[in-house]
């Protein structure tokens, strides 16, 4: 199975065009992330407010910063709130309704957080196994 990027314009509820941790996922770090997830983890994940989520496993239990937590509790809701975290890329990957496309989130820990940048983002999606 070859994987394949598909262009598209991504306009999110809170227009950022920040790719650091907690913002967009630029499609390099998603396929990072996708060709390491065999080092992830698989985690409850818990839309806490506008901007936290929580993932827990095994006991343990960790609470991240993202600017568009809407987004994260309607990939929740679509494909389930189990999903794996990979933290070497900071990226949560979640299912969605079509299994050739899930979702991706970068988190950023509470101290690393930083404001959205204003802007519009343009960037390629990566879809795996397509």
């Amino acid at each position: 199975m070859t994987d394949h990027v598909r262009g598209a314009d991504h306009v999110d509820a809170h227009p950022c065009a920040s790719f650091g941790d907690g913002h967009q996922v630029h499609y390099t770090r998603a396929r990072k992330a996708f060709d390491d997830s065999d080092l992830g983890v698989g985690a409850l994940v818990r839309v806490l407010d506008d901007s936290g989520v929580e993932l827990s496993w095994d006991g343990i239990r960790l609470v991240f910063r993202h600017h568009d937590t809407t987004a994260i509790a309607a990939a929740v809701h679509a494909g389930g709130e189990i999903g794996v975290w990979v933290p070497q890329w900071r990226v949560l990957i979640l299912p969605g309704p079509d299994p050739y496309e899930p979702a991706t989130f970068t988190l950023a820990a509470p101290d690393h957080w930083t404001d959205c940048v204003r802007g519009r983002v343009s960037t390629p999606i990566c879809v795996p196994g397509r």
